[in-house]
């Protein structure tokens, strides 16, 4: 493998022993806060949903965004999705997706590599899946090699990572031929070390959690659309958006849970074809 970068580190200098990280994920938002997308307003869906999570969990320690932040993907929406994070004074971290365009992402700290963040005896390691001009994920060799590094200098650390594209088939045709198509160069590097704990995703739409090795791989809701479970052409579900919670411990024991949140907006467009 080729050399990476140095990796950016941000530290939490808190020393709580228990930590909540919450992860989003899908938003689509538009250009205009107003506009809709599959029948749906992804911006109201969105707020309602945060209004939830900020009032059930008024101190979450880090809201981590696993990417398709945008749906139209251009300054004035990340622009706009920061001015609102802000408001509510919670670290938060973002990663893009297949829709946004890197160009004008707001990578942490500005910087489109590996980035590490440290809550106590965790680790959370961003890295970026999508692929520029493709609905496929794939991790540069350049972020192996930095999560290698990381995994090797924190041996002791309980490491979670998060990108946006699905290392595990959803048993579901249409999305499947867009996971993470080098999953197996992620496995590699994980299975060389014992301290990866749980790898968190997007992209789907949905639920799931899937174990290898004893690392839970898990995907949470969109704050917008939802996708039908196990549908072997693109179609809508009726569920409602929501997001996942994660409760760590110092010793390396976590749980977590997803949570659903009611949304009254006009009935979706389940019958469209693509998005």
């Amino acid at each position: 493998m080729s050399k990476g970068k140095d990796i950016a580190l941000s530290m939490n200098t808190d020393t709580s022993s228990d930590w909540t990280i919450i992860q989003i994920s899908d938003t689509h938002l538009m250009d205009q806060a107003d506009h809709t997308f599959a029948g749906m307003n992804p911006e109201q869906s969105f707020h309602i949903v945060m209004e939830h999570l900020t009032h059930h969990y008024s101190t979450p320690d880090a809201i981590i965004h696993t990417g398709d932040l945008a749906q139209v993907p251009v300054q004035e929406t990340y622009s706009r999705y920061l001015q609102y994070m802000q408001t509510l004074n919670i670290p938060h971290y973002q990663i893009p997706g297949n829709h946004d365009d890197r160009a004008v992402f707001p990578f942490h700290l500005q910087q489109d590599q590996a980035h590490l963040l440290s809550f106590g005896q965790w680790r959370i390691v961003l890295l970026n899946s999508a692929v520029v001009d493709q609905v496929d994920g794939w991790i540069s060799e350049a972020q192996l090699t930095q999560l290698d590094q990381i995994l090797s200098a924190h041996p002791e650390q309980h490491v979670i990572i998060a990108c946006h594209h699905h290392p595990f088939a959803m048993q579901s045709l249409w999305i499947d031929q867009h996971k993470l198509k080098n999953s197996t160069h992620l496995m590699h590097v994980i299975a060389k070390h014992q301290n990866v704990k749980v790898v968190l995703y997007g992209h789907v739409h949905q639920d799931s959690s899937n174990e290898w090795h004893g690392v839970q791989f898990l995907s949470t809701p969109s704050t917008s659309i939802q996708f039908k479970p196990q549908s072997d052409t693109f179609a809508l579900d009726e569920s409602f958006p929501g997001y996942r919670v994660l409760n760590l411990k110092e010793n390396g024991e976590f749980s977590t849970e997803v949570v659903r949140v009611k949304i009254n907006q006009p009935k979706i467009n389940i019958e469209i074809s693509g998005y």
